[in-house]
């Protein structure tokens, strides 16, 4: 852990630099946030499967943003943009998966 503060980015910002600082798990906590002593209680699936789906929709609109911030034209014949757009299907598709798993889970919490 390096210690420093991330400000939050743009969507103008190349992929690389936000995908750098997204496997780095940088979250805009400075270390000594980071280091307070919490006590953790267990969550239930329901509440595990929404973060993961508001990390999903996250992610997918980040991905989206950056689509829409390529260079013009919008069309297959840049590659830039196809890149970025295909980025953007993973991650709806993840998020859609996400969403799948919180609705299971809330049926399962239903049936007992």
């Amino acid at each position: 852990m390096n210690c420093r503060t991330v400000e939050p980015m743009n969507a103008d910002i190349a992929s690389g630099k936000l995908l750098q600082s997204l496997l780095a798990g940088t979250d805009g906590l400075s270390c000594q946030d980071s280091m307070v002593p919490r006590r953790a209680k267990p969550e239930s699936a329901i509440e595990t499967a929404r973060k993961q789906m508001e990390q999903a929709k996250r992610a997918a609109d980040l991905s989206l943003d950056r689509a829409k911030a390529a260079p013009k034209p919008h069309e297959i014949t840049n590659p830039a943009f196809v890149a970025l757009f295909e980025a953007h299907q993973r991650d709806r598709e993840v998020l859609f998966a996400a969403m799948r798993a919180l609705d299971a889970a809330r049926s399962a919490a239903e049936k007992g």
